[in-house]
């Protein structure tokens, strides 16, 4: 039943990257996908974009960089 989940990272500005369960908890992908909440030695309420999120093992990168990542939605597929 797990296979029917997927999560959705949502940006302040509305920019929205999902992933698959499978992907973050079966796969390699899901061992590199990174939350940064801290930056230069900087705390997340101080950086310019607040909290990151990328996945490392994206072959193209960039599509699943996250700035401003405002919240985590895990939502079953109908």
């Amino acid at each position: 039943m797990l296979s029917e989940y997927y999560i959705t990272c949502i940006a302040i500005d509305g920019y929205k990257v999902v992933f698959s369960w499978n992907e973050i908890f079966n796969t390699e992908i899901g061992n590199h996908i990174l939350i940064a909440i801290e930056a230069g030695g900087l705390k997340a309420e101080a950086m310019p974009d607040r909290m990151l999120l990328f996945s490392a093992m994206d072959i193209n990168t960039g599509r699943r960089f996250v700035k401003g990542l405002n919240k985590i939605v895990v939502e079953r597929v109908n």
